[in-house]
Protein backbone atom coordinates (compact mmCIF):
# COMPACT_ATOMS: atom_id res chain seq x y z
CA UNK A 1 0.00 0.00 0.00
CA UNK A 2 3.15 2.28 0.88
CA UNK A 3 4.25 1.88 -2.51
CA UNK A 4 1.32 2.33 -4.34
CA UNK A 5 0.61 6.05 -2.00
CA UNK A 6 4.41 6.72 -2.83
CA UNK A 7 3.73 5.78 -6.66
CA UNK A 8 0.98 7.99 -6.81
CA UNK A 9 2.18 10.89 -5.02
CA UNK A 10 5.35 10.52 -7.69
CA UNK A 11 3.26 10.67 -10.84
CA UNK A 12 0.73 13.79 -9.17
CA UNK A 13 4.21 15.71 -8.29
CA UNK A 14 5.28 14.95 -12.01
CA UNK A 15 2.33 16.08 -12.98
CA UNK A 16 2.58 19.11 -11.07
CA UNK A 17 5.84 19.95 -12.43
CA UNK A 18 4.57 19.31 -15.97
CA UNK A 19 1.48 21.52 -15.04
CA UNK A 20 3.58 24.61 -14.00
CA UNK A 21 6.36 24.29 -16.54
CA UNK A 22 3.53 24.30 -19.70
CA UNK A 23 2.06 27.60 -17.57
CA UNK A 24 5.31 29.05 -17.77
CA UNK A 25 5.79 28.38 -21.25
CA UNK A 26 2.57 29.77 -21.85
CA UNK A 27 3.16 33.00 -19.72
CA UNK A 28 6.58 33.41 -21.65
CA UNK A 29 4.99 32.80 -24.67
CA UNK A 30 2.27 35.50 -24.08
CA UNK A 31 5.36 38.11 -23.21
CA UNK A 32 7.37 37.84 -26.36
CA UNK A 33 4.50 38.03 -28.26
CA UNK A 34 3.17 40.97 -26.21
CA UNK A 35 6.31 42.58 -26.09
CA UNK A 36 6.62 42.04 -30.54
CA UNK A 37 2.77 43.28 -30.62
CA UNK A 38 4.12 46.43 -28.83
CA UNK A 39 7.13 47.34 -30.92
CA UNK A 40 5.30 47.29 -33.54
CA UNK A 41 2.54 50.04 -31.89
CA UNK A 42 5.68 52.15 -31.13
CA UNK A 43 6.90 51.51 -34.71
CA UNK A 44 3.60 52.93 -36.30
CA UNK A 45 3.06 55.58 -33.70
CA UNK A 46 6.49 57.13 -34.25
CA UNK A 47 7.52 60.05 -36.34
CA UNK A 48 7.95 58.42 -39.87
CA UNK A 49 11.60 59.52 -40.76
CA UNK A 50 13.29 59.45 -44.57
CA UNK A 51 17.07 60.21 -44.74
CA UNK A 52 17.84 61.99 -48.03
CA UNK A 53 21.25 62.13 -48.86
CA UNK A 54 22.12 64.92 -52.19
CA UNK A 55 25.57 65.56 -53.54
CA UNK A 56 26.72 67.82 -55.84
CA UNK A 57 30.28 67.27 -56.41
CA UNK A 58 32.28 64.45 -54.51
CA UNK A 59 31.79 60.96 -53.61
CA UNK A 60 33.28 60.73 -50.16
CA UNK A 61 30.67 61.48 -48.28
CA UNK A 62 28.08 59.52 -50.09
CA UNK A 63 31.00 56.26 -49.08
CA UNK A 64 30.88 57.53 -45.35
CA UNK A 65 26.90 57.46 -45.50
CA UNK A 66 26.85 54.39 -46.78
CA UNK A 67 29.31 52.76 -44.30
CA UNK A 68 27.17 54.49 -41.39
CA UNK A 69 23.37 53.27 -43.11
CA UNK A 70 24.96 49.85 -43.62
CA UNK A 71 25.80 49.37 -40.15
CA UNK A 72 22.29 50.43 -39.25
CA UNK A 73 20.11 47.96 -41.90
CA UNK A 74 19.38 51.47 -43.28
CA UNK A 75 18.96 53.22 -46.72
CA UNK A 76 18.24 56.34 -47.95
CA UNK A 77 16.64 58.68 -50.84
CA UNK A 78 19.75 59.78 -52.61
CA UNK A 79 20.05 62.69 -55.24
CA UNK A 80 23.58 63.20 -57.41
CA UNK A 81 24.34 65.40 -59.89
CA UNK A 82 25.07 64.44 -63.21
CA UNK A 83 29.04 64.80 -62.81
CA UNK A 84 28.66 62.36 -59.57
CA UNK A 85 26.92 59.65 -61.33
CA UNK A 86 28.92 59.65 -64.36
CA UNK A 87 32.42 59.79 -62.38
CA UNK A 88 31.04 56.61 -59.99
CA UNK A 89 28.60 54.52 -62.06
CA UNK A 90 29.89 51.76 -59.62
CA UNK A 91 28.78 53.21 -56.23
CA UNK A 92 25.17 54.44 -57.26
CA UNK A 93 25.09 51.03 -59.05
CA UNK A 94 25.56 48.93 -55.75
CA UNK A 95 23.84 51.48 -53.88
CA UNK A 96 20.36 50.79 -56.07
CA UNK A 97 21.03 46.71 -55.60
CA UNK A 98 21.08 47.59 -51.81
CA UNK A 99 17.64 49.46 -51.64
CA UNK A 100 18.75 53.04 -51.94
CA UNK A 101 16.55 54.72 -54.23
CA UNK A 102 18.51 56.71 -56.98
CA UNK A 103 16.89 60.01 -57.72
CA UNK A 104 17.37 61.94 -61.10
CA UNK A 105 17.86 65.74 -60.97
CA UNK A 106 18.31 69.15 -62.66
CA UNK A 107 20.43 72.10 -60.72
CA UNK A 108 21.20 74.60 -63.08
CA UNK A 109 18.18 76.02 -62.96
CA UNK A 110 14.28 76.18 -61.42
CA UNK A 111 11.90 74.77 -63.23
CA UNK A 112 9.07 77.51 -62.71
CA UNK A 113 7.65 78.73 -65.80
CA UNK A 114 9.79 76.38 -67.60
CA UNK A 115 8.48 75.03 -71.20
CA UNK A 116 7.07 71.78 -71.43
CA UNK A 117 9.46 70.79 -74.09
CA UNK A 118 12.56 71.52 -72.16
CA UNK A 119 11.27 70.23 -68.93
CA UNK A 120 10.57 66.70 -71.01
CA UNK A 121 13.83 66.18 -72.35
CA UNK A 122 15.37 67.06 -68.87
CA UNK A 123 13.50 64.36 -67.31
CA UNK A 124 14.08 62.35 -70.18
CA UNK A 125 17.90 62.76 -70.02
CA UNK A 126 17.35 62.37 -66.34
CA UNK A 127 15.68 59.35 -66.46
CA UNK A 128 18.10 57.42 -69.11
CA UNK A 129 20.77 58.44 -67.26
CA UNK A 130 19.92 57.20 -63.63
CA UNK A 131 18.36 53.92 -65.49
CA UNK A 132 21.33 52.88 -67.29
CA UNK A 133 23.66 53.81 -64.73
CA UNK A 134 21.73 52.16 -61.77
CA UNK A 135 20.04 48.95 -63.82
CA UNK A 136 16.54 50.34 -61.95
CA UNK A 137 13.99 52.07 -62.63
CA UNK A 138 14.24 55.60 -62.16
CA UNK A 139 11.37 56.91 -59.49
CA UNK A 140 11.90 60.13 -58.09
CA UNK A 141 13.07 63.54 -60.12
CA UNK A 142 14.08 66.80 -58.16
CA UNK A 143 14.99 69.99 -59.85
CA UNK A 144 16.87 72.85 -58.45
CA UNK A 145 15.24 74.61 -55.01
CA UNK A 146 13.04 71.61 -55.66
CA UNK A 147 10.76 73.16 -57.88
CA UNK A 148 8.43 71.77 -60.21
CA UNK A 149 5.12 73.02 -61.87
CA UNK A 150 2.67 71.71 -64.25
CA UNK A 151 4.70 71.29 -67.01
CA UNK A 152 6.84 69.09 -64.55
CA UNK A 153 3.76 67.09 -63.74
CA UNK A 154 3.08 66.24 -67.54
CA UNK A 155 6.39 65.47 -68.25
CA UNK A 156 6.80 62.99 -65.50
CA UNK A 157 3.58 61.54 -66.33
CA UNK A 158 4.85 60.91 -70.02
CA UNK A 159 7.70 59.66 -69.25
CA UNK A 160 6.38 57.38 -66.54
CA UNK A 161 7.65 58.97 -63.35
CA UNK A 162 6.35 58.27 -60.05
CA UNK A 163 7.29 61.42 -57.65
CA UNK A 164 8.23 64.70 -58.26
CA UNK A 165 10.07 66.33 -54.91
CA UNK A 166 8.71 69.94 -53.99
CA UNK A 167 9.61 72.73 -51.77
CA UNK A 168 7.52 72.06 -48.59
CA UNK A 169 4.26 73.75 -48.49
CA UNK A 170 3.71 72.51 -44.64
CA UNK A 171 6.32 73.52 -42.06
CA UNK A 172 8.19 70.23 -41.24
CA UNK A 173 5.22 67.96 -41.84
CA UNK A 174 6.39 65.67 -45.64
CA UNK A 175 3.74 65.34 -47.25
CA UNK A 176 2.60 63.57 -50.39
CA UNK A 177 -0.22 65.29 -52.90
CA UNK A 178 -1.69 63.21 -55.52
CA UNK A 179 -3.40 65.35 -58.54
CA UNK A 180 -6.14 63.91 -59.61
CA UNK A 181 -5.17 64.89 -63.44
CA UNK A 182 -2.08 63.30 -63.16
CA UNK A 183 -0.45 60.18 -62.25
CA UNK A 184 2.69 61.25 -60.45
CA UNK A 185 2.75 62.38 -57.09
CA UNK A 186 4.54 65.39 -55.27
CA UNK A 187 6.65 64.60 -52.41
CA UNK A 188 6.87 67.99 -50.40
CA UNK A 189 9.37 67.88 -48.47
CA UNK A 190 10.23 68.92 -44.87
CA UNK A 191 10.33 72.60 -44.55
CA UNK A 192 11.84 74.53 -41.68
CA UNK A 193 12.02 79.24 -40.38
CA UNK A 194 15.39 79.56 -40.58
CA UNK A 195 14.76 83.02 -38.95
CA UNK A 196 15.22 87.07 -40.04
CA UNK A 197 15.38 87.63 -43.67
CA UNK A 198 17.11 84.24 -44.48
CA UNK A 199 13.49 82.28 -45.04
CA UNK A 200 12.87 78.86 -45.06
CA UNK A 201 14.51 75.94 -46.56
CA UNK A 202 14.80 72.09 -45.65
CA UNK A 203 16.10 70.52 -42.84
CA UNK A 204 19.59 70.36 -44.15
CA UNK A 205 22.88 70.62 -43.27
CA UNK A 206 24.14 72.62 -46.28
CA UNK A 207 20.76 74.72 -46.01
CA UNK A 208 21.89 75.91 -42.76
CA UNK A 209 25.89 76.00 -43.08
CA UNK A 210 24.83 78.46 -46.30
CA UNK A 211 23.08 81.03 -43.92
CA UNK A 212 25.77 81.06 -41.58
CA UNK A 213 24.79 78.43 -39.00
CA UNK A 214 26.80 76.33 -37.06
CA UNK A 215 25.99 72.60 -36.81
CA UNK A 216 25.04 72.80 -33.11
CA UNK A 217 22.02 75.32 -34.29
CA UNK A 218 21.29 72.32 -37.08
CA UNK A 219 21.19 70.15 -33.74
CA UNK A 220 18.68 72.34 -32.22
CA UNK A 221 16.75 72.57 -35.53
CA UNK A 222 16.26 69.17 -36.09
CA UNK A 223 15.47 68.74 -32.42
CA UNK A 224 12.50 71.25 -32.77
CA UNK A 225 11.34 69.37 -35.81
CA UNK A 226 11.15 66.29 -34.60
CA UNK A 227 9.72 67.62 -30.78
CA UNK A 228 6.85 69.73 -33.47
CA UNK A 229 5.47 65.56 -33.56
CA UNK A 230 5.33 65.55 -37.27
CA UNK A 231 3.64 62.43 -38.57
CA UNK A 232 5.89 62.33 -41.53
CA UNK A 233 9.47 64.06 -41.75
CA UNK A 234 12.31 64.11 -43.92
CA UNK A 235 15.87 64.84 -43.09
CA UNK A 236 18.23 66.09 -46.02
CA UNK A 237 22.17 65.96 -46.03
CA UNK A 238 24.56 67.38 -48.56
CA UNK A 239 26.82 64.41 -48.04
CA UNK A 240 30.08 66.55 -49.04
CA UNK A 241 29.25 68.03 -45.66
CA UNK A 242 27.26 66.17 -43.25
CA UNK A 243 29.45 63.12 -44.15
CA UNK A 244 32.88 64.30 -44.30
CA UNK A 245 33.06 66.91 -41.72
CA UNK A 246 33.10 65.31 -37.77
CA UNK A 247 30.98 68.18 -36.34
CA UNK A 248 28.18 67.66 -38.40
CA UNK A 249 28.45 64.13 -38.77
CA UNK A 250 27.90 64.16 -34.91
CA UNK A 251 24.39 66.37 -35.22
CA UNK A 252 22.81 63.33 -37.76
CA UNK A 253 24.36 60.56 -35.02
CA UNK A 254 22.04 62.06 -32.65
CA UNK A 255 18.93 62.19 -35.02
CA UNK A 256 19.51 58.46 -36.14
CA UNK A 257 19.29 57.56 -32.36
CA UNK A 258 16.04 59.57 -31.53
CA UNK A 259 13.47 57.11 -29.76
CA UNK A 260 10.65 59.96 -31.94
CA UNK A 261 11.67 58.45 -35.04
CA UNK A 262 11.35 55.49 -36.95
CA UNK A 263 13.69 55.76 -39.91
CA UNK A 264 13.20 54.19 -42.86
CA UNK A 265 13.81 53.34 -46.64
CA UNK A 266 12.01 55.39 -49.35
CA UNK A 267 9.81 52.48 -50.05
CA UNK A 268 8.62 51.78 -46.31
CA UNK A 269 8.73 55.78 -46.12
CA UNK A 270 5.73 55.60 -48.93
CA UNK A 271 4.23 53.05 -47.68
CA UNK A 272 3.80 54.63 -44.26
CA UNK A 273 2.06 57.79 -46.05
CA UNK A 274 -1.14 58.73 -46.43
CA UNK A 275 -1.78 60.71 -50.17
CA UNK A 276 -3.80 63.87 -50.14
CA UNK A 277 -5.87 63.36 -53.39
CA UNK A 278 -6.72 67.03 -54.38
CA UNK A 279 -7.06 68.96 -58.34
CA UNK A 280 -4.04 70.33 -59.01
CA UNK A 281 -5.09 74.21 -58.91
CA UNK A 282 -5.66 73.04 -54.82
CA UNK A 283 -2.28 71.60 -54.16
CA UNK A 284 -0.12 74.75 -52.23
CA UNK A 285 2.82 75.53 -54.10
CA UNK A 286 6.04 77.18 -52.37
CA UNK A 287 8.33 79.29 -54.69
CA UNK A 288 9.64 80.81 -51.42
CA UNK A 289 13.68 80.88 -52.53
CA UNK A 290 14.84 84.12 -50.24
CA UNK A 291 18.45 83.48 -49.98
CA UNK A 292 20.17 81.62 -52.98
CA UNK A 293 23.80 83.48 -52.52
CA UNK A 294 25.76 80.90 -49.97
CA UNK A 295 27.33 83.41 -46.76
CA UNK A 296 28.85 80.87 -44.55
CA UNK A 297 30.34 81.69 -41.30
CA UNK A 298 33.12 79.10 -41.29
CA UNK A 299 34.39 77.12 -44.25
CA UNK A 300 33.79 73.81 -45.06
CA UNK A 301 38.02 73.13 -44.81
CA UNK A 302 38.03 74.71 -40.79
CA UNK A 303 35.61 71.75 -39.51
CA UNK A 304 37.36 68.72 -38.79
CA UNK A 305 37.48 66.29 -41.61
CA UNK A 306 36.20 62.68 -40.69
CA UNK A 307 39.46 60.28 -40.76
CA UNK A 308 37.99 57.58 -42.43
CA UNK A 309 36.48 59.90 -45.38
CA UNK A 310 39.42 60.15 -47.44
CA UNK A 311 39.63 63.36 -49.68
CA UNK A 312 42.24 65.80 -50.46
CA UNK A 313 41.88 69.29 -48.68
CA UNK A 314 41.22 72.34 -51.01
CA UNK A 315 42.31 75.00 -48.12
CA UNK A 316 40.75 78.28 -49.48
CA UNK A 317 38.76 81.67 -48.61
CA UNK A 318 35.46 81.05 -48.86
CA UNK A 319 35.14 84.26 -50.98
CA UNK A 320 37.24 82.93 -53.84
CA UNK A 321 39.08 79.63 -55.39
CA UNK A 322 38.11 76.42 -55.38
CA UNK A 323 34.93 76.84 -52.71
CA UNK A 324 33.63 79.92 -54.44
CA UNK A 325 33.44 77.02 -57.83
CA UNK A 326 31.73 74.83 -55.62
CA UNK A 327 29.15 76.83 -54.00
CA UNK A 328 28.30 78.55 -57.61
CA UNK A 329 27.29 74.96 -58.34
CA UNK A 330 25.22 74.54 -55.78
CA UNK A 331 22.15 75.97 -54.55
CA UNK A 332 20.54 76.89 -50.91
CA UNK A 333 17.30 74.86 -50.81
Amino acid sequence: MMKKERQAYASTKVSLLVFLVAIMFVAVLFSFRFSIENMKNNQQSGINGLLMLIEFERIEGVLQWEKELDARKMTALVKAQDNVLENNPEVFRRLASKGYEIAGGYDQAALWDMPYEQQYQLLKNSKEKVERITGFPMKVFGGRYFSYDENTLKAADALGIEYILGRGTRDVEAVIYQPKEYKVKIISVTNVDVGGTMGRGSLCDYSLWARGADPASFGAMINESIAKQPANIILVSHSYLGGTRVEWWAEYQKALESLSVNWRGFGNWIKNQKLIKLPNAEIPINREVKYTVPNPAKAIEDYTPISCASFSEEKSDVSQGPLLRWLDRKSVV
